[in-house]
């Protein structure tokens, strides 16, 4: 019997039955290319940055853990903050007429639809809400991130092909009025 490899919607609902689950302090799943890890310690043993998967659904944690979610809620930010150090500088500076477009998910960057093709958006470019900002890709799956305001794009802050985290700062909008 041949078994068919996890989408992302069943890897999230395994994470998010992880994260609901008091009783469940590590979680490991590997199947064939597809490595998942996830860890509630607050301690990690690792690298700061080894926590940073599992803490996104972590949101949903049950009342009776509340202590739980509580660490990696403080070590996501701490984890995040160093990798993008130029874009966040940049960032803590908007205006009130500007909007930072975030990364919806850990991925890859993609500014323009091919390699080759023209970018989606360029610094001075007018965008509309279902403007097409970028791409971010996880396994294989293409995500159009779009502007969702109206606006021009002021600042790019990262490269193409670039590995982004969740809640990595991509572009900012200065909306238009």
């Amino acid at each position: 019997m041949s078994l068919n490899p996890p989408d992302i919607k069943e890897l999230k609902a395994i994470v998010d039955w992880a994260n609901l689950t008091p009783d469940v302090r590590e979680l490991s799943l590997k199947f064939g290319d597809v490595e998942l890890f996830i860890s509630r310690d607050q301690q990690p043993s690792g690298s700061p940055s080894a926590p940073a998967p599992a803490p996104a659904p972590a949101t949903q944690a049950p009342p009776s853990a509340p202590a739980v979610p509580a660490a990696p809620a403080v070590a996501v930010p701490a984890a995040l903050a160093p990798a993008p150090d130029a874009p966040s500088s940049g960032t803590s500076e908007l205006a009130a007429d500007e909007v930072l477009i975030k990364a919806p998910m850990v991925g890859i960057f993609y500014a323009s639809p091919k390699p080759g093709a023209p970018n989606f958006v360029s610094v001075g470019d007018s965008v509309t809400a279902e403007s097409v900002l970028c791409i971010v890709e996880v396994m294989k799956l293409m995500s159009n991130i779009e502007a969702q305001v109206e606006g021009t794009v002021v600042r790019i802050l990262v490269e193409n092909e670039q590995a982004v985290e969740y809640g990595q700062p991509l572009m900012v909008i200065k909306r238009h009025g």
